[in-house]
């Protein structure tokens, strides 16, 4: 029994000296790394926002009355077929650091005769048939740009087939009238 005890604790020996080697390695490797660290600091400054319509950065549009945009008038404060007019809506984007979406959109139309027609230019060619969603009602404003003045131009067309019932009973036309303006999504390079 000498002998199996010595060889067990022979083989003990060796198997610790064999872990105890292999552990040393692995501990070894880990233990001995370069190693570095580097700090720095960050900073930004925040783009300024502004955005004015008509003057004004309230959330209010002053009120539009076609009456007193017509270039001639039937009484003081109406409107008739052969009336036409227009008016301005001022878009200011020159205080803001970034480029501006804009959209004008008009909505609650109520009562408006059949052939009360608004338009995007002066000649009366190009009609807004969309009020809340027309092409020529939206766009950009560049960082740096001016004031931008976008012009609604409106004609009651002479259509009394189409509108004599309409002046049978004096009635109010009014609309709401939406002015957005977005960040431009910034471009990536």
């Amino acid at each position: 029994m000498t002998t199996k005890k010595k060889s067990y604790a022979s083989r003990l020996g060796i198997l610790a000296l064999v872990l105890a080697l292999t552990s040393t390695c692995l501990l070894g490797g880990t233990m001995a790394k370069y190693a570095t660290e580097v700090t720095g600091t960050g900073s930004a400054t925040v783009a300024k926002w502004s955005f004015k319509v008509n003057g004004s950065d309230s959330t209010t549009l002053t009120a539009v009355d076609l009456a007193k945009t017509a270039y001639k008038n039937v009484a003081s404060g109406k409107i008739a077929p052969g009336t036409q007019g227009s008016f301005d809506i001022k878009i200011d984007a020159s205080g803001s650091d970034v480029a501006v979406d804009y959209a004008i959109a008009f909505s609650n139309v109520q009562h408006k005769p059949a052939a009360l027609k608004f338009y995007s230019d002066a000649n009366h060619t190009t009609e807004i048939t969309d009020l809340a969603n027309h092409d020529s009602l939206k766009g950009t404003i560049a960082v740096g740009a001016a004031e931008l003045t976008q012009t609604i131009y409106w004609a009651w067309v002479d259509d009394a087939a189409n509108d004599t019932a309409t002046g049978k009973a004096a009635q109010d036309v009014s609309f709401d009238i939406k002015v957005s303006g977005a960040q431009q999504t910034p471009a990536t390079s």
